[in-house]
C-alpha cells in the first residue's frame, strides 16, 4: 500500500528529529543488552543518593554498595516500609527520603493494600526516566507503523492535583503531570490539551476526547486501559447528535462538568467544521451508529494487552475496527518496567536503565526470606514476581506483579505481565486485595446482622464486568441478598480508590451476590485439598480469587445485583461444578 504524500512530507520534515530520537534509542538498547553491567551501576547511584537520607541512615545504607550488601541490610517488603518516610516528604521533610535540594513534582497516587492510597514521589529523575521509556516506545512504534506518523495522539488524562499535601505538593495522576510537563511542540501532537484533565467526571472526559478528536481524521489512541477505549466508543455513539452539532458550530456542549477557565481554554481551540460534520453524519447514517472506526483513520492503537485486560480485546474490532494494537508496556505509578518493541503479543524488554530489579520465583514468594535472582539470571519460560528498587525511594519493593520471561534481548529478559499476586484481583485496573474484601464483607455483615461464615469474591466477565460474592443460601436469605450486595459494593468503593473510579465511570458493574447450596464451601475446600494433595492444617480458605468466572465451579441458586440489575433472580441457571482449572486475572 502506498503511503499518502502528506504523510511522507511530514516524515521528511521530522527526519532530523527522528535521527536524533533513534540515536538516543540506540544508546538505550545498548545499555539494556548489557544488563549485567548496567544494573549494578544504576544500583550504586540509587544507593549513593539514599546514603545520607534519614531512610538511608535508619537502614545502614552508608555501608551498602552492592546487591549482596543490600540484601543483608533489608529484606523484601511492601509499601509499608517506605510509607512513614513518604509521609514526612509530604510534610516538606525532603531529606527523609531524598538528598537535599531534590525537587518533588508530585505524588502519583494508587490504591493501597489497606484502602489508604499509596503516594509515590515523582522527582526529576523519575520524570526523566518515565519520559525516556515512552520515547523508546514511540520511536519503535512509529518505525513499525509508518502510516501512524503525523496522526494526532488521543489520550485521556486525570488531574495531577486531586489532593494537595500539607507542604503544598500536588498528589494525583501521573498522566496529568505528563500533560502539564509537555513541551509546546510535543503538545501540538495531542488531541486534548492539559485543561481536559480537569473535567470533573468521566462522561465529560469522554465527551471532550470525542469532540476534540472529531476535528481530526487520523488519530492514534494511546491509553493504559482498553476498557477506557470501549467506554469512549460507547460515549461517542450515545452522544453522536450533540457531538456533530458542536463540531459543525464550533461549540462545546453546555452541560459539561468543566469549570469556566478550563472551558474557555478548550473553546479557544475550536472552530466551525460543517463539512467534517456532514461527512461524519453520512457515515453515521450508512453504519447506523457512530463508532471510532466510522469517524477516524486508526493506524495504530496503544494500550495494555496482558493479564485480564486481554479479555477486552475481543470487543475492540466492533468499535475500533481492525487497527493494529500494540501493548504500551508494564507501567505503574512506581515506574515503567518494560518497553514492548513489537506489536505482536504483550511482552516487552525489561527497562533496565531506570529501575534495579530482582526476580523471585513464583513458588517462593511466600517464603520468609525468598531468594531472588538478578535480571540476567532468570530463565526463559520462568514465572517471577518483580522486586524493583527505584530512584523514587522504594527499595526491594514487592509490587506484587507476576511476570513470565518470554525471551531475551542481549542479557535483558523480555517479560509479559500475567497478573497481580495471588491475593489480588484485577479486572480493569482496580487491583482489589483480599484484605479489602474481608474488611468490606465483614463490616457489611456485622452492620446488617447477618451470619455469613464462608464466602469468596471472584471476577465475572460480562458486557460490563463485575465481581460476584459467592455465599451459601443459608447465610444470605433472598430478602437480604440485595442489601448485602449494595453494602459490599459500597465498602469496596470506600477502601479502593481505583474500584470507586471504575464503578463511577461504568467500567465495572456493582457487586452481585450469588448463592450456592448449603455445605458447598466445605465440599469445595475438601475437593481442593484432595486435588492438590495438601494437608487440612495447611489449607487456607480464599476469600478472594483472581480466576475469571470462578463461579462456574458451583451451581448458582440465585443472583442479586451485578450488571445494572438490582433485583434477585432464582434460579439463575444450572451449572455443573468444573474441574479445578485456573484462568487467572
Amino acid at each position: 500500500m502506498k503511503t499518502p504524500l502528506g504523510i511522507r512530507g511530514r516524515r521528511l520534515l521530522w527526519a532530523p528529529l527522528r535521527l536524533q530520537a533513534k540515536t538516543q534509542v540506540w544508546g538505550w538498547k545498548r545499555a539494556v543488552k548489557r544488563t549485567p553491567e548496567t544494573q549494578p551501576r544504576l544500583l550504586a547511584r540509587i544507593l549513593a543518593d539514599a546514603a545520607e537520607t534519614d531512610f538511608g541512615r535508619d537502614h545502614g545504607l552508608r555501608r551498602v554498595r552492592t546487591i549482596e550488601e543490600l540484601r543483608k541490610a533489608m529484606p523484601i517488603a511492601g509499601y509499608e516500609r517506605a510509607e512513614p518516610y513518604v509521609q514526612r516528604v509530604a510534610r516538606g521533610e525532603i531529606e527523609a527520603l531524598f538528598p537535599p535540594g531534590t525537587h518533588i513534582h508530585m505524588f502519583a497516587m494508587t490504591s493501597g493494600t489497606t484502602g489508604t492510597p499509596k503516594r509515590i514521589p515523582v522527582t526529576d529523575t523519575v520524570l526523566k526516566d518515565y519520559r525516556g521509556g515512552w520515547h523508546v516506545w514511540g520511536v519503535h512504534a512509529l518505525d513499525d507503523h509508518f502510516d501512524a506518523f503525523g496522526a494526532k495522539i488521543l489520550r485521556i488524562a486525570s488531574r495531577m492535583d486531586e489532593q494537595v499535601t500539607p507542604s503544598g505538593i500536588p498528589a494525583g495522576a501521573m498522566s496529568g503531570l505528563m500533560c502539564q510537563a509537555q513541551k509546546p511542540i510535543v503538545r501540538r501532537m495531542y488531541v486534548t490539551p492539559p485543561e481536559a484533565a480537569y473535567a470533573d467526571d468521566t462522561p465529560t472526559k469522554y465527551y471532550l476526547a470525542c469532540r476534540l478528536g472529531l476535528m481530526h481524521r487520523r488519530v492514534m489512541p494511546v491509553t493504559a486501559n482498553p476498557s477506557t477505549l470501549l467506554g469512549l466508543a460507547g460515549a461517542m455513539d450515545a452522544r453522536k447528535e450533540a457531538l456533530l452539532r458542536d463540531l459543525s458550530d464550533g461549540a462545546l456542549s453546555p452541560d459539561l462538568a468543566l469549570d469556566g477557565e478550563n472551558r474557555r481554554c478548550i473553546e479557544a481551540r475550536l472552530r466551525p467544521m460543517p463539512r467534517r460534520a456532514r461527512d461524519l453524519e453520512a457515515a453515521m447514517k450508512a453504519a447506523g451508529h457512530l463508532y471510532p472506526k466510522d469517524a477516524w483513520e486508526l493506524p495504530l492503537i496503544g494500550t495494555w494487552k496482558g493479564g485480564t485486560l486481554s479479555l477486552y480485546l475481543r470487543e475492540m474490532p466492533r468499535y475500533w475496527g481492525d487497527a493494529p494494537i500494540r501493548d504500551i508496556g508494564l507501567i505503574a505509578s512506581e515506574g515503567r518496567f518494560s518497553v514492548p518493541l513489537q506489536t505482536e503479543g504483550s511482552a516487552g524488554v525489561l527497562e533496565a536503565t531506570s529501575t534495579f530489579y530482582e526476580f523471585v520465583p513464583e513458588e517462593a514468594i511466600d517464603n520468609a526470606d525468598p531468594a531472588a535472582l538478578l535480571a540476567h539470571e532468570v530463565e526463559v519460560g520462568g514465572r517471577y514476581f518483580l522486586i524493583p528498587t527505584t530512584a523514587g525511594g522504594l527499595f526491594r519493593y514487592n509490587i506484587g506483579d507476576l511476570v513470565r520471561v518470554t525471551g531475551r534481548m542481549g542479557h535483558a529478559p523480555v517479560i509479559e505481565f500475567l497478573n497481580k499476586g495471588q491475593h489480588v484481583a484485577n479486572l480493569t485496573g482496580e487491583k482489589i486485595t483480599e484484605f479489602q474484601v474481608t474488611t468490606a464483607v465483614n463490616e457489611s455483615v456485622a452492620r446488617l446482622g447477618l451470619d455469613v461464615r464462608n464466602y469468596c469474591l471472584c471476577p465475572t466477565w460480562a458486557d460490563v464486568p463485575h465481581y460476584s460474592l459467592l455465599v451459601e443460601e443459608c447465610d444470605a436469605p433472598a430478602d437480604r441478598a440485595e442489601e448485602l450486595a449494595r453494602a459490599v459494593d459500597s465498602g469496596l468503593r470506600e477502601l479502593n480508590m481505583e474500584y470507586k473510579t471504575k464503578r463511577t465511570s461504568g467500567r465495572l458493574a456493582p457487586v452481585c451476590v450469588k448463592t450456592i447450596a448449603a455445605g458447598a464451601w466445605r465440599a469445595y475446600d475438601r475437593r481442593t485439598i484432595e486435588e492438590h494433595s495438601g494437608r487440612v492444617e495447611q489449607y487456607k480458605h480464599k476469600f478472594l480469587v483472581n480466576e475469571v468466572d470462578f463461579e462456574r465451579r458451583f451451581t448458582i441458586l440465585a443472583s442479586c445485583g451485578g450488571e445494572g440489575d438490582s433485583t434477585c433472580s432464582s434460579p439463575l441457571r444450572e451449572q455443573r461444578p468444573a474441574p479445578l482449572r485456573r484462568r487467572e486475572v
